[in-house]
């Protein structure tokens, strides 16, 4: 009897359940129903829905009864190796899970235990054959219970009342879902025919216009009769309605589209510019069944195009123009970095001068008391210590020569020039100018920890240096140490990003004080340019910027590291170039070979100093050498004009007058076409200037009478060219 009982009220629920699926409206109401009636029927107070969602792997429980409120709508679960779910979409039939604590298959999810499910029974719900199903309906219990055969029809029929109750749902959705495209898409339509600029008209197959938008009527003030047929081209202006009937006639003949650029005469009397276009329609045999055209308002394009014809023509002059104005605007620019960069050097020299003058007075010191003592000597007939005297004097004034010329050479003005460069050879020369700047009360060292060269501008890179010494310099007021470190570092993936510098081997140029240092809020405006914390007059402010300019354009970068109380170091990094260095067409000096002596050669002598003059011509004379001297180019074209014959021309590149030394050897070079020269010059920037040869060689000021001999005897005693 129990048994009847139970099939009783389970038909009595699918009824019920089947009427409400068929007459509701309310999806919701059905799914919330579907659950609660299930428990009648079966007699459990658990139940849910559980719908599949776009992915074909997740559930939502969407509802369900008798759960915890942390469970509808919330809980989503996968249907994932050793779940429930995928056991049902695997097996496709109802799974029934009897006792909890003998379930081997799979496990419950953490939801199901915290609700005290025991046993379930679930069954796929289906919308069609061959379709992705909707979801899972299940029935949990908080007890271990068995399902029987009639539990499983009732919920597989169940099971199918809600299927097609969705399916339902869904179709009444896709509908809806058509009906409101097509209400939008009509509206959209509606809303493009009255935004089309284009205006429509047909006509039929002989060229009678039989349609034309209504906005033809609006703006010409034309009647319908005053219009139709071939009426239409009434509004277009004279000299348009010969090309409209032209046209529209072959366009009739051939059916080729017709399209024309005419002017319309509006109601008010105005003409506008439209496009008139109109394209035939045939039938199946060919033949023109009726004429479709539309009507543009033209008149902005046109008037446009007009515009840009006039731009056009002064395009040219413009661009012109502009070119110049950014040539000279180029021009400037490069004007003001060379003077920037010149001004930066000269502030450089500027805070050199009192360590320079310093050292230089006690070298004049030592030449001026060495040859008073040698004066001395001489005036009371004693020779003994002269040659002690003589060797002080020489070393002190080498010494002095030495220290100008490294001057001389870092404060002239010249182009950028990179070339391949040994760091240390650069650092090493550059040490004891550095150590005369920072003075005694700081203790200079130089490292050096790699012999790889790099590729940027000599003159530069000097530059650099000394401002970063002169900086270290200002830092130590109480003196401290200066280290100049020339070192290698490879740059790899790691350390890239964060020094934003490319990978690869760089040479690092660094120099560290014992300084005060520098605050964070000043390190990072170091390479602002004009920006300085010395006081006015003191500084411009473009020293660390245009170093940071320099390393940028030469392919590296600068690092600052700063501590307050302990010191600074400032890092140069410049790529490592391993091309090889070109071997320098340098020439043995012959004349070390032999005995200095001359076979009477001539010798003409340029140079405006009277004791440059009067020592050169005494010594070369000594050795046996015609020397002719002259004070500048004028004489000595003079004299140049009463000698048949001239072996040598011995002249300084600076001379007095309208005519230098360079330009005095082209002169003469016209009368003798194989004169040998040796320039003289103290110009840093004299080996620029001239062009060495065979023939032609540069001697520095200050030099030694034996310097002077050996380069004499030397290009005397070199071939000729034409030899």
């Amino acid at each position: 009897m129990k048994i009847e009982d139970t099939l009783l009220r389970q038909r009595k629920v699918l009824a019920k359940f089947g009427e409400l699926a068929l007459a509701s409206d309310d999806l919701e109401q059905i799914l919330d129903e579907a659950c609660r009636l299930v428990g009648e029927a079966l007699e459990t107070n658990l139940a849910k829905f559980m719908l599949l969602e776009d992915d074909g792997i997740t559930f939502l429980v969407r509802n369900g009864v008798g759960w915890t409120p942390d469970v509808v709508g919330k809980v989503r679960v996968q249907a994932c190796d050793g779940s429930p779910e995928i056991f049902s979409l695997n097996t496709n039939a109802p799974v029934i899970s009897t006792d909890v604590s003998t379930e081997t298959r799979f496990c419950y999810h953490d939801f199901q235990r915290n609700n005290g499910v025991k046993a379930f029974v679930n069954v796929l719900v289906h919308g069609a054959t061959g379709e992705r199903p909707f979801g899972i309906f299940e029935v949990d219990s908080r007890r271990p219970r068995q399902f029987t055969d009639s539990d499983i029809d009732f919920l597989r029929g169940y099971s199918n009342l809600l299927g097609a109750a969705l399916k339902r749902f869904k179709t009444l959705d896709a509908m809806r879902s058509t009906e409101k495209r097509l209400r939008e898409s009509e509206r959209h339509y509606r809303i493009a025919a009255e935004l089309n600029p284009l205006w429509p008209w047909t006509a039929d197959k002989g060229g009678n216009l039989i349609s034309i938008d209504s906005r033809w009527y609006e703006y010409t003030g034309l009647s319908l009769k005053q219009t139709m047929e071939h009426q239409w081209a009434n509004a277009a202006s004279e000299a348009d309605q010969v090309s409209i009937a032209a046209l529209w006639n072959r366009s009739l003949g051939t059916l080729r589209p017709f399209d024309l650029q005419v002017r319309l005469r509006k109601h008010t009397g105005d003409y506008r510019w439209f496009r008139v276009r109109a394209l035939c329609s045939l039938d199946i045999t060919g033949k023109c069944e009726q004429w479709y055209g539309t009507i543009e308002d033209i008149e902005d394009r046109v008037q446009l195009e007009s515009a840009l014809r006039d731009w056009n023509d002064l395009l040219e002059v413009r661009i012109k123009e502009r070119t110049q104005q950014l040539e000279e605007e180029q021009r400037e620019r490069a004007v003001t970095e060379s003077k920037l960069r010149q001004s930066q050097k000269m502030e450089a020299v500027g805070q050199l001068t009192g360590g320079i003058a310093h050292d230089f007075n006690n070298l004049l010191a030592g030449i001026i008391g060495s040859l008073e003592l040698m004066q001395r000597r001489i005036d009371a007939g004693r020779y003994d210590d002269l040659l002690r005297y003589n060797s002080v004097a020489l070393t002190s004034a080498s010494r002095a020569a030495a220290l100008t010329q490294r001057l001389l050479a870092f404060s002239r003005q010249q182009s950028l020039e990179p070339e391949l460069l040994d760091p240390r050879k650069v650092v090493a020369e550059l040490e004891e100018m550095i150590r005369r700047s920072v003075g005694p009360s700081i203790k200079v060292a130089c490292s050096f920890k790699t012999t790889d060269r790099i590729r940027c501008d000599l003159n530069q890179l000097e530059n650099a240096l000394l401002n970063l010494a002169i900086n270290a310099r200002d830092a130590m007021p109480n003196g401290g140490r200066l280290d100049l470190e020339v070192a290698r570092c490879v740059i790899d993936e790691a350390s890239s990003s964060d020094k934003m510098m490319p990978t690869g081997s760089y040479v690092s140029i660094s120099t560290t004080d014992s300084g005060t240092g520098i605050s964070p809020e000043i390190l990072s405006r170091i390479f602002d340019p004009f920006f300085t914390t010395k006081k006015i007059g003191e500084g411009t402010g473009l020293g660390l910027s245009m170093i940071y300019g320099f390393a940028q354009q030469s392919g590296g970068h600068v690092r600052v590291h700063s501590s307050l109380g302990v010191g600074t170091t400032v890092t140069l990094y410049f790529p490592v170039d391993d091309s090889q260095p070109e071997d320098p067409n340098v020439e043995v000096d012959d004349a070390q070979q032999f005995e200095s002596s001359g076979q009477n050669e001539i010798i003409l002598l340029v140079d405006d100093e009277a004791a440059i003059r009067q020592m050169a011509s005494e010594l070369l004379s000594e050795i046996g050498y015609r020397v002719i001297e002259a004070v500048d180019s004028v004489s000595a074209i003079n004299q140049a004009q009463k000698l048949e014959h001239l072996d040598l021309l011995l002249t300084d590149v600076g001379l007095p007058g309208l005519m230098n030394g360079i330009s005095l050897v082209a002169e003469l070079k016209k009368k003798f076409p194989l004169l040998k020269v040796l320039f003289i010059t103290g110009f840093a920037g004299g080996s620029r200037l001239v062009s060495v040869d065979r023939t032609t060689r540069l001697l520095t000021k200050p030099f030694s009478l034996n310097e002077l001999t050996l380069r004499v005897h030397s290009l005397l005693n070199t071939p000729s060219d034409s030899s």
